[in-house]
């Protein structure tokens, strides 16, 4: 059974209210419904608002939007680009945050679980985009970090995909690259987001 779509609004209490409604429904057009088409509209809204709400991209969740923003317009270049700098803001959140009684708070939607998501999702970029070599870096990096906090690790399948697709390339077996293995979802069918 899909998921349904976010409900439908016409009011926000303010512009950041407004991108994390633009953001689920363009995460329910593109990663549930897999259908860039229908996610275009949201990603157009997100295009006009985030540049006067977040001018120099220090805002974790509007570098998340532009990622998606961009991967809607299969420019995978600037799409990696936000997603780096996103993952980029939640290790500095990560390292200025306060413990650990506030941490939890501060941390919520962006804590350490999150942090891999972001990381598997950064690979299937690096991947689309025909950078193996960093694709199985990111996913490694995450495995790292997951197997350091005791997390459980979701990227094994793209990990272990992307490294038989790099042994058939380094042995000139003439193996095409696979674009089906990149996990588009998050742990729940979707990125983790600040909601």
């Amino acid at each position: 059974m899909k998921a349904k779509p976010p409900i439908q609004r016409g009011r926000f209490a303010n512009d950041w209210r407004q991108v994390d409604y633009l953001y689920h429904k363009l995460l329910y057009w593109l990663y549930e419904r897999q259908s860039a088409r229908k996610a275009r509209p949201y990603a157009e809204r997100l295009q006009r608002l985030l540049p006067k709400l977040d001018p120099n991209h220090e805002a974790i969740l509007g570098e998340e939007c532009w990622s998606l923003v961009y991967e809607t317009k299969q420019n995978l270049p600037r799409a990696i680009e936000h997603r780096e700098n996103e993952i980029r803001l939640m290790r500095r959140l990560h390292e200025i945050s306060p413990q650990p009684i506030n941490k939890s708070v501060l941390l919520e939607g962006r804590g350490y679980e999150d942090l891999s998501d972001r990381l598997d999702l950064l690979a299937g970029l690096y991947h689309d985009n025909g950078d193996l070599d960093r694709a199985i870096n990111a996913l490694q990096e995450s495995k790292q970090l997951c197997e350091q906090l005791g997390l459980e690790f979701d990227g094994g399948d793209m990990l272990d995909e992307y490294l038989v697709e790099s042994e058939a390339r380094s042995s000139d077996a003439g193996a095409a690259p696979q674009s089906g293995g990149r996990r588009k979802n998050g742990r729940n069918g979707r990125p983790r987001s600040k909601a």
